[in-house]
Parts: C-alpha cells; structure tokens; sequence
C-alpha cells in the first residue's frame, strides 16, 4: 500500500496563541517548533513520505530538514487545508492517508503503528481521539476518500459518524501519546509536571 502522513500545521508565527498568556512570542514560537520537529520525526520513522500542508511558506526548511514535503496552503482553513493536501495525494495515486497534528509531544512510533495497523490490509478507518474524547489527534483512512475531513468542534464523534455512514471498518485508536495534545496553558503545566506521561 501506498501510503502519506499529512501533518496540518498554521505556521509558527501563529502557532500555539492560547499559550500567549504563559509564553512571550519567542518561546510560544520555539514551543511551537519543538513539538512539529517531534512529530515529523515520528512520522517520518513510520513512514517515507509525510506532507506538512500549510499556508505558510516559511516553514519550508523546518519541513526539509525532517525530511518531509512542505505543501503551502492556498485557502484558509483546516480542513481546506487537508483537502488540498488529500487532492495532491489522489493526483500520486496515494491508497492510505494519515493525518497526525503537530503539537503531540508525547507521540511515539507505536502510536503511529497502532494508527495505521487498521488500514494496512484493506478499506477501513481508524480515529484516534483527544484526551477529552471530543478531538481528533490522528486519522487514518484507506481509500483516502472514505468521508469527509470534518476536524473542529466535536470532531471526534462527526468522523465517527461519517465512518458509519460510509460503511468501513472503524477501529478507535486510544493510546496516552495520540491523546495528549498542547494547546492550553493547563496542558503546558501538565506535560511539565508529567513529560511523557501527560
């Protein structure tokens, strides 16, 4: 199977703005890198071909240099976003897509195993929840049309549904480095405290 790990990223300049109240520009921004670094390293681990799709362009380097492909966004929006990114797969006759946000500091490469396992021999899809079972970190589907991109507000349970819709395997992926995401100054004293076991 052909397969591409999508990692959506804002850019750093406006990366991580809940954390502004705890953090001045300069460390948000290095906080920020930090965690996409980590990501693309996993990713990339797991497997050869990982796409960052952005709207900024000055992450090119950062993307290079993990050995991934920066693609810049042409609208606005995540799921815009991961459309133009799933088009560009359709276009290389990619059969599996992933998508692996990039602020999980605690990802692994069993995480990204587990995420892809249910994929790997035929059509299916696999969800792997936030800590709060509201999100969606991570997203795998084969064909890579199988539903909608439906990330935002309560995500989780509207990939959920479009699974069911479409009728394909659903397998809900729940592992501690999948879950634990940072967007708030409460998860940032957490992972602090906890590191790896946030």
């Amino acid at each position: 199977m052909s397969l591409r790990i999508i990692v959506p990223h804002r850019g750093l300049a406006v990366a991580k703005t809940r954390l502004a109240q705890v953090l001045d520009d300069a460390d948000r921004q290095a906080l920020a890198l930090r965690l996409l670094e980590r990501v693309l390293g996993v990713a990339h681990a797991a497997c050869s071909d990982v796409v960052v799709i952005s709207p900024s362009a000055a992450l090119g380097e950062v993307v290079a240099g993990a050995g991934a492909t920066l693609v810049v966004q042409r609208g606005m929006g995540l799921n815009a976003g991961l459309d133009q990114a799933r088009d560009a797969a359709r276009a290389d006759s990619i059969q599996g897509l992933a998508i692996l946000h990039g602020d999980l500091p605690n990802l692994t490469s069993a995480d990204v195993e587990a995420l892809l396992q249910p994929i790997e021999d035929g059509a299916g899809l696999a969800i792997a929840p936030d800590r709060a079972g509201a999100g969606t970190n991570g997203l795998a589907l084969r064909p890579i049309d199988a539903i909608p991109f439906r990330f935002g507000l309560g995500s989780f349970a509207a990939h959920r549904e479009e699974a069911q819709r479409a009728g394909l395997p659903l397998a809900v992926v729940e592992r501690p480095g999948l879950a634990f995401d940072l967007d708030t100054p409460a998860d940032l004293a957490r992972w602090i405290e906890l590191g790896d076991a946030a």
